[in-house]
């Protein structure tokens, strides 16, 4: 299945660009030492998140946009979750504003059941998961900048 987030960020696609090559910690989120980070959503404002082993690609960057490969997986239970593979793209919007995305699929768990769960609610929770992470990450930039 696929999942897209798209967030604006108020700093320009090389002031973003920069942040990002000087390493994970700089922008993703709650970044373990042993690359693992929690990844979930907010029900009734009550924050229900998992502990994923997160694989971080090296920054590609090709004319005026940028991306890097992310991938997650879950450290515990792993056939009752689903696994994610996709990336996060800076792309400007004008020269102040970037855009960030965060795109990419995951295949349901638990084979027929686990598609059928993820068409009646499963993939509102990986839509919701991966529009907290876009924010997130966009706030993670905001405060790396200094100007």
């Amino acid at each position: 299945m696929y999942i897209k987030h798209t967030v604006h960020i108020p700093h320009p696609i090389d002031a973003c660009v920069a942040a990002v090559a000087c390493g994970p910690r700089t922008w993703f989120p709650d970044l373990e030492d042993d690359s693992s980070s929690r990844v979930g959503v907010k029900v009734a404002g009550i924050a229900v998140r998992k502990r994923v082993a997160v694989e971080l690609g090296s920054l590609i960057k090709d004319g005026s946009w940028a991306e890097v490969p992310i991938s997650w997986k879950a450290t515990l239970a792993k056939p009752f979750f689903p696994s994610f593979s996709g990336k996060v793209q800076l792309a400007p919007v004008d020269p102040t504003v970037t855009r960030l995305t965060v795109s990419g699929m995951y295949k349901p768990p638990l084979g027929r059941l686990g598609v059928e769960l993820d068409e009646a609610v499963m993939h509102n929770v990986a839509e919701a998961t991966v529009k907290g992470l876009a924010e997130s990450i966009s706030r993670q930039l905001g405060r790396s900048f200094s100007y």
